[in-house]
């Protein structure tokens, strides 16, 4: 987290630039026809150019993959068995494609890989070493069909590409994750962010933003008095240290490369706006508490949300051809994975029966698309009767679970069957997961906007089951609720397959299970 600016040292940048910042600076607009200070036009306020981090970031792992992969296995594309130069590059550009695809999914690209190197090395690995096993297949029977080329003869010889361009891929990656870190040092995605207000609500903004990388974020506030407000003296907890007076938007922008701009203030009225005008009219946005707080954690808070900020935003957009190719995506994706993992079924299925004698397969009702409730399918994780004496959440190491049980559940493979549920049309691969009827009830009643996830169908995974961990209370289900509602907010196909993409990175690293 940067460094506030103190009343002395901005009263150095002020004094030093030699505008002759008045005293009457420090009130700003009393009325809106009073007289306010005049722009200084040989100040510039322009939009800084500031690449995102994560786009940079893929961007290097393309240039450097590619560079990596084409150069070894085009120096050597003889000896691998290769004959034409259209095989080679096809290949090059599949295992490119599919090792970006692996990144992306095991979470290469979240905030907390782009500033930790370890995190970022070890989910390039496992992601590009677990990627062998899907571009083995790929490369020998997909482009072996197309090409029929001596180097798709065998398996071991698809194999041996494979380590080829993966481990040069991986060589790659690691290169482009050092440049990346140093110019993360270098302050290159560095953001500087104005928040107006020192209330409740821009210190619950500055608990946020103080986790964030001091590389990647700095945070300066200002006081109401910047639109013509009083600052709150009865708010608990540990003050802001705000900039004194009010500076001009120019002298802001210049002194610090503002570059968002947040107002937090707690109540709004008799304030005026009128010195933000300049931020807007120049390309530098400026956001409200709800919108900013939402873009920054991913979700909807429902502590601060207000009914009217909800109904009047952007989002909630259900177009027929979504849902269309939604449903269209489910048979295609569902029908799928069950061809393919059928007979590794067939063998979960044998470990139940040996282990707890009783049926392979668990139905429980849960509550869909418009409160519906439906029979969910799970392979049965629990004891026979495990539940004679009610509904309860689940905890850690439960004892109701089997050994075998617990693996399933771990690895996720215990929520397969629910793809038959996705076919008739019950679920969805994307959504808010569904509860049981004894726990909506109870929670709708505890928890304001519950009633809202059911506006679409329930999900297999969701934007909640990859940003949070496994949920059993109150205190959790809120959580997750406000997840969903940003899942809902911001619904569209492309989301939807994002969100699939990542469930990998759960699968592999058995986050999440219970």
């Amino acid at each position: 987290m940067g460094e506030l600016l103190t009343s002395a040292n901005l009263a150095g940048v002020i004094a030093a630039r030699g505008d002759g910042v008045s005293d009457n600076r420090t009130r700003r607009s009393v009325a809106p026809d009073e007289d306010s200070a005049p722009l200084n036009p040989d100040v510039p306020l322009r939009r800084r150019l500031l690449p995102s981090s994560a786009v940079m970031l893929a961007l290097l792992d393309l240039l450097f993959m590619t560079s990596f992969m084409a150069g070894l296995i085009f120096s050597i594309y003889d000896r691998l068995g290769f004959r034409s130069l259209t095989g080679t590059t096809s290949t090059v550009a599949a295992i490119v494609l599919a090792s970006l695809a692996l990144a992306y999914a095991t979470g290469c690209y979240r905030q907390d890989s782009l500033v930790d190197f370890s995190i970022a090395t070890t989910r390039l690995a496992v992601g590009l070493g677990v990627g062998v096993a899907f571009l083995v297949p790929l490369i020998h029977y997909g482009l072996g069909l197309e090409f029929h080329a001596l180097a798709f003869r065998s398996i071991s010889r698809s194999l041996t590409i494979v380590l080829v361009g993966v481990g040069a891929g991986l060589c790659g990656g690691m290169l482009s994750r050092i440049l990346f870190m140093a110019m993360a040092r270098r302050q290159w995605f560095h953001r500087s962010i104005l928040v107006i207000g020192t209330g409740r609500r821009a210190r619950h903004l500055r608990d946020i933003l103080e986790r964030a990388d001091r590389r990647l974020t700095q945070v300066h506030f200002l006081t109401e008095a910047y639109l013509g407000g009083e600052p709150p003296t009865d708010v608990p907890g540990r003050p802001i240290n705000a900039i004194p007076g009010a500076p001009s938007a120019q002298e802001l922008a210049a002194d610090l490369h503002i570059d968002q701009v947040v107002v937090a203030v707690d109540d709004s009225r008799e304030l005026y706006f009128d010195d933000l005008l300049p931020w807007k009219a120049n390309g530098i946005p400026v956001f409200d508490f709800n919108t900013f707080l939402e873009r920054e954690t991913g979700r909807v808070d429902i502590t601060w949300t207000e009914p009217d900020w909800l109904l009047y935003s952007e989002g909630f957009r259900f177009g027929h051809l979504d849902r269309a190719l939604k449903r269209l995506m489910d048979l295609i994706i569902s029908a799928g994975l069950l061809a393919i993992t059928f007979p590794a079924l067939l063998i979960v299925a044998a470990a139940i029966v040996f282990d707890d004698f009783g049926p392979v397969f668990y139905r429980q009702q849960r509550v869909s698309h418009r409160g519906r409730p439906f029979w969910i399918v799970k392979f049965r994780t629990m004891h026979v009767n495990a539940e004679q004496n009610g509904a309860q959440w689940a905890s850690e190491d439960d004892p109701r679970i089997t050994r075998v049980g617990r693996i399933l559940r771990r690895t996720r493979v215990d929520e397969i069957p629910q793809l038959l549920n996705v076919l008739k049309g019950e679920m969805s691969l994307v959504g808010p997961r569904p509860e049981r009827p004894v726990f909506v009830d109870d929670l709708s009643k505890r928890i304001r906007l519950y009633h809202l996830r059911h506006s679409v169908k329930a999900g297999v995974t969701g934007w909640a089951q990859i940003n949070y961990h496994y949920g059993a209370s109150v205190e959790d289900a809120t959580r997750k609720l406000e997840y969903d509602l940003y899942y809902l907010k911001h619904f569209s196909v492309m989301r939807d397959i994002s969100i699939m993409l990542q469930t990998f990175r759960i699968l592999v690293f058995a986050k999440g299970g219970r």
